[in-house]
């Protein structure tokens, strides 16, 4: 007979999109997640994917993340559930982080390509950035940059769930303009790991995130740009794994 009790079963995943996608960005993962013993929750944020006609509030983000991580918590017997997000994602999760109703349900936190602190003036010129994008799809150009930057399974991933109007742009980049992110982390008790590829642009205050939240540590993958999940995916899910797993 064993004297060491087998080992607990991964927790559940909640995985939070970035920017124009919706929740298929994380398609390339997921098999490999849920082969790894992940229940894996990719919910659509408001304005994206299966919620394109929702206009994009910060409350109406909260309460779609809220309810996802509560729903993975209470779908496993130990009531806890990690968190992952990517750009905008990751940026909303930082801050549904924080003010989770029972903040215990959450086991850790991982911010990929998401540690930039939005200000009023970055976040309109970033988002004026995106609405150009979002205005060539218009013309016909539909994911060019994507297209030319992802091989196909990242590609199909990136434009599955539709890609967001530009109306919903606007708000959401003035919504992370009011967050104060280092002020959430630091009241986030779970591990936090801010996960960033080499060549990510939203990599620029990495560093004081990592400090501003009580557990938090940096890690920064020696491969990879902002869409990193989609242009390595392999790589890339067996690095998410790691985090999960230390963290």
């Amino acid at each position: 007979m064993s004297l060491h009790p087998p080992p607990a079963a991964p927790l559940p995943l909640v995985l939070v999109h970035g920017t124009r996608t919706s929740r298929t960005q994380w398609d390339p993962q997921r098999p490999a997640l849920v082969a790894a013993g992940h229940t894996v929750l990719t919910p659509d944020l408001p304005g994206h994917g299966e919620r394109r006609r929702e206009p994009f509030a910060l409350d109406a983000a909260m309460r779609v993340l809220h309810r996802a991580v509560q729903r993975a918590a209470a779908d496993d017997p130990r009531g806890r559930a990690h968190l992952a997000g990517h750009s905008l994602g990751a940026m909303l999760a930082i801050h549904a982080a924080a003010t989770l109703p029972d903040p215990g349900v959450l086991s850790s936190l991982t911010v990929i390509g998401g540690s930039a602190q939005a200000g009023e003036r970055s976040a309109r010129l970033y988002g004026a950035v995106m609405r150009s994008a979002a205005a060539a799809g218009r013309h016909g150009s539909a994911g060019l940059l994507p297209r030319l930057l992802l091989h196909a399974e990242g590609h199909r991933a990136y434009v599955a769930g539709g890609l967001t109007a530009s109306a919903v742009i606007g708000p959401a980049f003035a919504a992370l303009a009011g967050l104060d992110l280092r002020a959430d982390l630091a009241r986030i008790t779970c591990p936090v790991t801010i996960l960033n590829p080499r060549f990510d642009q939203m990599r620029v205050h990495e560093r004081s995130f990592a400090a501003a939240a009580p557990r938090g540590r940096l890690v920064v993958l020696p491969y990879g740009g902002h869409l990193v999940n989609l242009t390595a995916p392999d790589r890339f899910t067996a690095d998410l794994l790691r985090v999960l797993r230390e963290g």
